[in-house]
């Protein structure tokens, strides 16, 4: 039972005088009761001055209001109240919402109020505005954390944020890569032109190594001249070495110390959570004996941990130095297969890219996927268009007419700011329409474009291209998308003609197909026939093309020139 106000109050203060200079001027503190369903029932001038409402705007309405929305959908209001009618101390630090929307961090605490009886019949509560003390305590916390140099994570911020991602990819499955880097001739700039010019050439290097980054790796200053990267979750391994071998281009270029134009270089060491190491400890051990390794093998280099991951990532390097080469010199050319109508004459040739010797037996999708990586694949896929639209002015201007240029394309060229410009000059450069040109792209390429909410494949529609799916039913297979995707053409992928027409089943499948298509008024070119057999049972299902060794193979520019001035023969 609450003892009476004459056990707690001195003699000769009056309850209600008291609780009339508590009400009209406590000014620090905000104070104010709430029924037992959390409605404001009294609200003082502190309250006033810290939630910014009036005692006539407030009283009546829940107490929720002060809540931020995030408290509310959680429910801490009804948790507080619940906490004080159990006779415990409900406190509470947390951020409160004031009339404005604005927030402001507060430390409180709500008791319940009982009757003579001991009936609950309200909540007292008692706030104060603690922003700033918040505030500064946070900053003292992220000073804590943070290298004053550079403004990256220090060295014990990035111990604590290893051990949390390495737990974390062991809780989920992931792949964590660990890439320790340490700066080449550092110690020459610091000596040679002081200690202000290497502090400069750190904040620089450490700028750029967040560039080449993604956004959610997590990176350090460890001391000196050496950083930290966690790079969470990446699709394989070999990322480590992608990201390593551009991190090592951003670092080589030069850095502008005052006057003075400063080169470096740097190494790398990476090791794999959890194939190489399984605690957080153990993978900044391998990571650092990667990089050693890297330090023993010269300037500019990078390691895995492990030797087949090295072998790998090396011969990944190697290849991307030779696509440099082969983007810098032009030494690429394009084959052309043709495709033949039911009658027999040719309405199009699929310009397809071939490559030096070098990527031996290597395919074009690994050296497009190459490309994508180092972020040149509009540098690549506008060339490809450039030669395909010049191949087919010259055969224009000999004399062929109703042939269309097929060229493949994919989500990530098309999602290029550039793309669409780069197309309207190739067609403007060599004077054809957009109808000359068909553009294929696979089904999982077309589906990633339409879930990212681009609206480049209904641009390119409007503005009068011709789009196929390529390789269809090698992808997602999922017909329902045909419907949505606003293409002209699907390619019947080879696959589907493994013992056509032999095979009732895999009739029943290639029928039902070109059957769909043409209810959804989509022309079927049927890609790799190889016998007449084949050729005649699509002919009948309604097929509407082909294209396959049956008809021809790739050919270069002049046998493909020849195969089109003589009608249907290399």
């Amino acid at each position: 039972m609450t003892p009476p106000l004459t056990h707690v109050i001195a003699p000769g203060l009056a309850p209600d005088l008291l609780l009339r200079q508590i009400y009209l001027n406590v000014r620090d503190f905000a104070i104010f009761t709430i029924d037992a369903q959390g409605e404001v029932t009294s609200w003082n001038l502190g309250a006033e001055l810290v939630f910014g409402y009036t005692p006539a705007e407030i009283i009546g309405q829940s107490s929720a209001l002060l809540y931020t929305a995030g408290d509310q959908a959680d429910g801490e209001p009804f948790q507080e109240m619940t906490l004080a009618a159990r006779g415990e101390r409900a406190a509470d630090n947390r951020w409160h919402l004031r009339k404005d929307q604005s927030v402001f961090w507060a430390d409180g605490v709500l008791t319940a109020i009982r009757d003579d009886q001991g009936q609950l019949i309200g909540y007292l509560k008692i706030l104060r505005d603690i922003t700033e003390r918040k505030l500064a305590q946070d900053e003292i916390r992220r000073l804590a954390t943070i290298d004053g140099l550079t403004g990256l994570a220090n060295r014990a911020a990035f111990d604590t944020r290893r051990s949390e991602m390495v737990s974390q990819a062991e809780r989920n499955g992931q792949l964590l890569l660990l890439l320790m880097i340490d700066l080449d001739e550092f110690k020459e700039v610091n000596d040679g032109l002081g200690h202000q010019a290497g502090d400069q050439l750190l904040r620089q290097a450490a700028q750029r190594i967040r560039t080449a980054s993604r956004e959610s790796d997590y990176i350090a200053r460890l001391g000196g001249d050496e950083f930290g990267l966690l790079h969470l979750h990446p699709p394989s391994p070999a990322s480590g070495g992608v990201l390593a071998e551009k991190l090592l281009q951003h670092l080589a270029r030069p850095f502008q110390i005052g006057d003075c134009e400063v080169r470096i270089s740097a190494r790398i060491g990476i090791a794999v959570c959890p194939s190489d190491a399984d605690t957080p400890d153990t993978l900044l051990k391998k990571a650092d004996l990667a990089l050693y390794h890297a330090k023993n093998a010269g300037r500019n280099r990078y390691h895995y941990y492990t030797e087949e991951l090295d072998q790998l990532a090396h011969r990944k390097n190697t290849d991307h130095n030779e696509l440099r080469r082969v983007l810098r010199t032009g030494d690429y050319w394009l084959e052309y297969q043709p495709i033949l109508a039911t009658d027999g004459h040719t309405i199009a040739m699929e310009a397809l890219l071939r490559l030096p010797d070098f990527f031996g037996q290597q395919p074009v999708d690994y050296v497009i996927g190459l490309a994508g990586e180092l972020g040149l694949l509009p540098e690549l896929g506008k060339g490809v268009m450039r030669v395909a639209c010049a191949q087919l002015r010259r055969w224009y201007d000999a004399g062929v007419t109703g042939l269309r240029i097929c060229v493949n394309t994919c989500a990530k060229e098309l999602l290029d700011d550039s793309y669409l410009a780069q197309l309207d000059a190739a067609l403007v450069e060599f004077g054809l329409a957009a109808g000359d040109v068909e553009l294929e792209l696979t089904e999982r390429d077309a589906i990633k474009l339409e879930r990212s909410g681009s609206r480049v494949i209904e641009q390119l529609r409007e503005r009068g291209f011709m789009l196929s799916l390529d390789d269809f039913g090698t992808g997602y297979s999922s017909l329902s998308y045909l419907r949505a995707l606003p293409v002209n053409t699907i390619k019947l992928d080879k696959s589907f003609l493994h013992d056509v027409p032999g095979n009732p089943d895999g009739n029943a499948v290639v029928c039902t197909v070109i059957q769909l298509a043409q209810n959804l008024r989509l022309n079927v070119i049927a890609e790799g026939v190889e016998n007449i057999d084949q050729s005649a049972f699509l002919a009948g299902a309604g097929c509407t093309a082909f294209q396959g060794f049956l008809y021809s193979p790739s050919l270069d520019a002049d046998a493909a020139t020849r195969w089109l001035r003589q009608g249907a023969t290399p």
